[in-house]
């Protein structure tokens, strides 16, 4: 079966009577949409400002020094806990199940179920950033918000991206579609694996080095499980859809499905190479990490050949959509690349301790998934809101801006590692 090919408006713009045209299946759904993009919106705001005052504080310490809440330690987590839960996460629930409607023809109900969880999620995010900025944080990196918003969060995120696999049981068609396994997958392995997170190192904390390797398998899941599949779900909706062309090679995507979901939490020890880990675990998490280029190479095939046929790239850039979601392919592409070759005992032994690790989290975040969210967005919105974007040249700015930042702040990670 392939995957959903029907054309789409490349620029985003709305059906030509605007918001009377809406399907049904796009009526149901829109307004937890908006509320949960507008949140998003919201919390990308905050979190750059976060980010560039401590990015300020590295090298004027004294900048804003008149203010404990504004110490870099509780800024720089504050900054990424905001983009992380606040952005990437009300962001991938709208597109989540506005990817599952649409390839399951399901007209979504009692969304206010939907719209009810991301409440629950943003008010018990913004008390745990409060109190981070108060100096009440841990010491582990995404797991540092005050451990009583986690039960929260936990409960919040089974109302809001629990409707993923609703669509999906309900969809009229028998049909199954290659977003429809990576969204399902990630949104049944986030819960257990940030509820497993929270009991091993907050709740009831392991001892010993088990506790850092539950975090660092908890920081894995959620980098690859949620955000790298999510970005993977938009990239193989968008593509055929835009193009108006089946995906290329696509019987070799259960095999990048599986083995991606099958490395990506395995490679969690690669982290730690050099810890006083048993020898065999390391081992495990980097013959895990080197494997993992097999899902890089299926998904680089699929997309690729997608893409260099009857001039996909020329058509792809002419694009709004297409020009954000090829930068999210070519990043995961590069970000798999590097987390395979880089996972090994000699380059971690040089790496380890600098930015380099960084330089690839950023691949991950701001070029793959955050790209992949951008491109959605203009697709997407204006078909719920009937309206034209009010500025093609601030489109455009807004392309750039992004893809240069991307390009700096990966290269400047990279290289300085």
């Amino acid at each position: 079966m392939s995957q959903d090919n029907r054309s789409g408006r490349p620029q985003g713009r709305p059906p030509e009577s605007g918001a009377a045209r809406l399907s049904r299946t796009e009526a149901g759904l829109r307004g937890p949409f908006l509320c949960f993009f507008a949140s998003a919106a919201l919390w990308l705001v905050l979190a750059s400002l976060l980010a560039l005052v401590a990015a300020v504080k590295l090298h004027r310490p004294g900048f804003l020094g008149a203010c404990e809440w504004t110490t870099y330690g509780r800024v720089a987590a504050a900054a990424r806990d905001t983009f992380v839960y606040g952005w990437g996460f009300n962001a991938l629930f709208a597109l989540n199940f506005w990817l599952m409607a649409q390839l399951g023809r399901f007209e979504f109900r009692n969304g206010w179920l939907a719209t009810l969880g991301g409440a629950a999620w943003n008010l018990a995010l913004t008390y745990g950033i409060v109190q981070v900025l108060r100096g009440e944080l841990g010491g582990f990196e995404l797991l540092d918000l005050p451990r009583e918003v986690g039960p929260v969060l936990l409960v919040a995120f089974l109302l809001s991206a629990l409707w993923a696999v609703v669509t999906y049981a309900r969809r009229p068609s028998g049909q199954n579609f290659v977003s429809q396994w990576y969204i399902i997958g990630a949104t049944f392995a986030l819960p257990l694996v940030f509820l497993l997170a929270q009991l091993m190192v907050l709740w009831f904390p392991t001892v010993g080095t088990v506790q850092a390797l539950a975090h660092a398998w908890f920081v894995q899941n959620l980098l690859f499980l949620w955000f790298g599949a999510s970005a993977l779900a938009a990239a193989y909706y968008f593509l055929p859809k835009i193009l108006g062309r089946p995906l290329g090679q696509y019987y070799l995507a259960p095999i990048g499905f599986w083995t991606f979901f099958l490395f990506a939490g395995l490679g969690a020890p690669a982290a730690l190479l050099g810890a006083p880990l048993p020898i065999w675990i390391q081992s495990v998490g980097v013959v895990a990490s080197v494997l993992g280029v097999v899902p890089v190479v299926v998904t680089g095939i699929n997309f690729y050949s997608t893409l260099s046929v009857d001039g996909g790239w020329s058509r792809a850039w002419n694009s709004t959509t297409l020009r954000f979601i090829a930068v999210a392919v070519v990043s995961f592409t590069l970000f798999g690349i590097l987390n395979a070759v880089c996972s090994t005992r000699d380059l971690s032994a040089v790496l380890a301790f600098t930015s380099f690790g960084e330089g690839q989290r950023q691949l991950l975040l701001y070029g793959a998934s955050s790209m992949a969210i951008f491109g959605a967005s203009y697709f997407v919105l204006p078909r719920l809101t009937g309206n034209l974007w009010p500025s093609a040249k601030l489109v455009h700015l807004h392309f750039w801006a992004s893809f240069l930042g991307l390009l700096v702040g990966v290269v400047a990670a990279l290289v300085g590692g």
